[in-house]
């Protein structure tokens, strides 16, 4: 069953909460769209979580954004980068569809490497190290065994890979600026530098005074998203 858009949709000046908000993710849970009854020339949206978390993170955003097509990818971080990145990879390659993705830090890494493999018309990436971690390269030492360490590091393969990649295609980098802790080696947002989030020439960088996890409950970055989104599904 496919509820009309209407009855789920959210617009960013009309802030519903409380029960209201349940009800609907609720529906949405329930009576999903699917991508088989969608038009095949629709842009679909693919969701691409940060380390240690699932897709649940970005329920707020998508109760606000109300894509009509999109897709959440889930991977587990403690698993080597590439092995993840080709399982993602394939996911996406099997649908053979026109992709805009949204990608919350270790998120916005993979839907970098992603761009050479899927037909890709732009993104938005939040928060993501793309100059990697100053606290990853010191801190695998304790940890030695802590997969996120090693492929974050300011000279890990992942990272190192990612310069390499020219993009062609719109992308905005939304910058977290609020809640700096002294140990990660600069200015930052409580888990990533400012200076590594903004490292990419070849992206237009946005300032948002939240920390690395309000991100994901905005309604200023929910707004970033829908006005990137459709400036280039406009043009497909």
């Amino acid at each position: 069953m496919i509820l009309p858009r209407e009855w789920l949709g959210f617009k960013l000046k009309e802030h519903i909460r409380g029960e209201n908000v349940n009800i609907i993710n609720l529906l949405k849970s329930w009576y999903g769209y699917s991508n088989s009854q969608l038009k095949s020339n629709e842009v679909c949206v693919v969701w691409i979580h940060g380390a240690n978390q699932t897709g649940l993170s970005f329920q707020y955003l998508r109760s606000l954004t109300n894509f009509p097509n999109e897709i959440i990818l889930e991977y587990d971080s403690s698993n080597k980068f590439y092995d993840n990145l080709e399982i993602l990879a394939k996911d996406l390659k099997n649908k053979s569809q026109a992709y805009f993705i949204v990608g919350h830090s270790l998120g916005g890494l993979y839907a970098i490497h992603l761009a050479k493999h899927i037909d890709l018309v732009g993104a938005v990436t939040i928060s993501t190290p793309f100059a990697g971690s100053w606290t990853a390269d010191w801190a695998k030492f304790f940890v030695p065994s802590y997969q996120l360490f090693r492929d974050v590091g300011r000279r890990s393969n992942p990272i190192n890979d990612a310069k390499s990649i020219h993009l062609n295609v719109p992308w905005t980098q939304i910058v977290s600026t609020s809640g700096g802790v002294p140990y990660h080696g600069g200015p930052n947002d409580g888990v990533c530098t400012i200076k590594s989030m903004k490292s990419r020439m070849d992206m237009e960088l946005v300032e948002v005074p939240h920390t690395h996890f309000e991100v994901m409950c905005s309604d200023v970055v929910a707004k970033i998203i829908l006005n990137s989104y459709y400036s280039v599904s406009e043009k497909t």
